[in-house]
């Protein structure tokens, strides 16, 4: 999870500073990506004592997830596809 994490945190941050601040279109992640990063959040919302969130899988720091076989990826504002590395 954490490679996960660090790799979709990465991408979205160049993409802050290339977009002006512009939020991405959507990250894209393969079902077992997906399942990962949501089984990871749902640890760390039990483990801080935080309000369990029913839309743990549905967002990522603002910007749509999209369960795919396309592969895991960040579409950006523009429609460009960048790779995350996991």
């Amino acid at each position: 999870m954490s490679s996960l994490y660090e790799s979709m945190t990465g991408a979205l941050r160049e993409h802050w500073k290339t977009h002006n601040n512009a939020y991405p279109q959507r990250f894209v992640l393969t079902a077992s990506a997906h399942a990962a990063l949501v089984e990871n959040r749902e640890l760390v919302v039990k483990t801080m004592n935080y309000s369990n969130r029913s839309e743990l899988g549905e967002d990522f720091l603002g910007v749509p997830v999209v369960v795919s076989d396309a592969g895991n990826v960040m579409v950006a504002a523009d429609g460009t596809r960048v790779s995350l590395s996991i």
